[in-house]
């Protein structure tokens, strides 16, 4: 039996440590700055790894004795359920505790015995109110701005109790700003946030996001709230030689051969972005299994460049969906730094800014230098290329 491609080269789910290519540093850096009760700031585009590292990094601290919680506010739909989430992810940490609490969310109070409810009882002695947050489901529905209150104060709580250093990580927390407002005002919410937090010395939180322009705008301007808590950490560029060698494992994990000059093409077809270059790993992976070869050469790689691109095109159709909301001549503007032109002349530098800009607030482009910008998805930046072909 052959391995699945998915396994080898993961593209859509964190990837594990021991999966990851050329990590090791930042997993390492970010761990011990933690551990050490640092704060720590991940801003990025999406699916170049800030998770990955951050799990990585909690799970290096869970080994070596801490307690750690973790949140995606992409799952998270509104206040009452921020703190719900939690109150669940810090008493987690606590194994009979947790046991307790699911038994009480799925049965209900009444249905617990008399030991267990004592020890309910005894939970919010030591803990407080916010335990009815985790123990009872809907009660932070009833007054979410509370709930929220006590659930940001339970790891510092919990720390202070059990004697343990508690890692927090926030995942997109850029969502917390978004125009959908998902748990109220921004400002409010984050002055609220750095009030507990600053208090709470036997905490580390991580803030990861995938829209770097609003965590530096969150996190640095002097009028924020959170202004000066926490130091950002850029996930360096994964090098030549890393990808090299982590390909080349993994393919050999599948007893695949590959021959001169395969591995290099699959980086520079992924453009050394870890998503992309993945997918086009894990395709060209794929095709040798249909096709019962072990030996992969540059025509399955074309192969599996091709099925990359078809693969993720419901997707890119999206995203130009999108880009076409975000201003009548931000297709035109894209299309043009995906073609390596100079933007159309008809557009005052004005207008061009502007739709930069949105582009940049979207996560479709960055900025590399003055006057220079590039797609940041390389398998987009082929879609866009390739549109009047495709009949885009």
């Amino acid at each position: 039996m052959r391995q699945a491609s998915g396994d080898l080269f993961p593209t859509d789910v964190p990837i594990p440590a021991s999966q990851m290519i050329g990590r090791r540093a930042d997993v390492d850096e970010v761990a011990g700055a933690l551990i050490g009760g640092a704060n720590l700031i991940l801003a990025g585009p999406r699916r170049t790894g800030k998770t990955s590292v951050g799990d990585a990094a909690l799970h290096r601290a869970r080994r070596q004795g801490l307690y750690v919680a973790s949140l995606d506010l992409f799952r998270v739909a509104d206040t009452a359920e921020l703190a719900e989430t939690l109150a669940l992810a810090v008493i987690a940490n606590r194994s009979a505790a947790h046991r307790l609490v699911r038994r009480a969310r799925e049965l209900g109070r009444a249905a617990l015995s008399a030991a267990q409810a004592a020890a309910v009882l005894k939970l919010q002695s030591q803990l407080g109110e916010v335990v009815e947050v985790a123990v009872t489901p809907g009660w932070a529905a009833a007054d979410p701005q509370r709930a929220l209150d006590l659930a940001l104060e339970l790891p510092e709580r919990v720390a202070v109790a059990d004697g343990k250093r508690m890692i927090l990580f926030f995942d997109e927390f850029q969502e917390l700003a978004g125009d959908r407002r998902p748990y109220g005002d921004p400002d409010q919410l984050t002055k609220r946030m750095r009030a507990v937090f600053q208090r709470s010395t036997s905490v580390s939180y991580l803030f990861a996001g995938s829209l770097e322009h609003t965590m530096r705008d969150l996190f640095a301007p002097n009028q924020r709230a959170f202004s000066g808590f926490g130091s950002f950490h850029a996930l360096r560029q994964i090098s030549h030689a890393d990808w090299i060698k982590g390909l080349s494992e993994r393919f050999a994990a599948d007893d695949c051969t590959a021959q001169p000059g395969v591995l290099e093409r699959i980086v520079e077809l992924g453009a050394g972005h870890p998503r992309a270059t993945m997918r086009v790993a894990q395709q060209t992976h794929l095709i040798s299994v249909q096709l019962e070869r072990s030996d992969i050469d540059l025509d399955l790689v074309s192969l599996g460049y091709e099925a990359a691109l078809r693969g993720d095109l419901p997707t890119m159709e999206q995203t130009v969906e999108e880009i076409r909301r975000l201003h009548k001549n931000a297709l035109q503007m894209v299309r043009s730094v995906a073609g390596d032109r100079p933007p159309p002349r008809r557009l005052s530098p004005a207008i061009r800014d502007r739709v930069l800009n949105l582009l940049l607030r979207a996560g479709i482009v960055e900025h590399v230098a003055r006057g220079d910008w590039r797609i940041v998805n390389p398998l987009l930046k082929e879609y866009l290329r390739r549109m009047d072909t495709l009949g885009g």
